[in-house]
């Protein structure tokens, strides 16, 4: 979970919780996954500036950027682009949209603007378990320090599926079961 600097404020807490045990669960990546058209603005803008000391980077994807009205797709497009430039190092950059849980299942979000947001909690353990919930919680205007909005989320886990190599496996056989080679025949 990212700490607060100086003179921000916590707008949004809350705690992901195992929905069986009532535990907190560390490592959850929480995201804003909707958000008030200033908030997917002020996201949007912090991209650009960072893109634009990468030339390579401005070329490619300031187009879908720049000079674009908001609509209910653009944050999802400005997480798309976060996504790629963190899988592939290209920008290391403070992300507004998410974070994770730390060891209690707290979480937090700071300074954001007014305004109805719906955060998503996610929750991956390879091949253990897996789950997700999503929660809504409206943001106050306020310029107080301890005012902020609280949104606790449970999650339900599921057992994840076999793992990776027993599918790969399991599919290459079928397959060969299902379509055997056939022999040549030279006439």
């Amino acid at each position: 979970m990212a700490f607060p600097s100086i003179g921000q404020r916590v707008a949004i807490a809350g705690t992901v919780t195992n929905a069986a045990t009532g535990d907190g669960l560390p490592q959850v990546l929480v995201r804003i996954t909707q958000a008030p058209p200033l908030f997917t603005q002020r996201l949007m803008t912090l991209i650009q500036a960072h893109i634009a000391e990468r030339p390579d980077l401005a070329r490619r994807y300031d187009h879908l950027l720049g000079n674009r009205p908001v609509t209910l797709d653009s944050l999802k497009t400005a997480q798309i682009i976060l996504d790629t430039f963190e899988r592939h190092h290209w920008l290391q950059v403070d992300r507004l949209d998410q974070t994770y849980t730390g060891g209690d299942g707290h979480y937090c979000f700071f300074d954001l603007d007014p305004g109805e947001y719906h955060l998503t909690a996610t929750c991956t353990i390879p091949n253990q378990c897996h789950g997700s919930t999503l929660g809504r919680v409206q943001v106050q205007q306020s310029h107080q320090r301890l005012a902020f909005s609280e949104l606790d989320l449970a999650l339900s886990l599921r057992p994840s599926s076999l793992s990776i190599p027993a599918q790969m496996e399991e599919a290459n056989t079928s397959s060969y079961r299902l379509n055997p080679p056939q022999p040549l025949v030279s006439r």
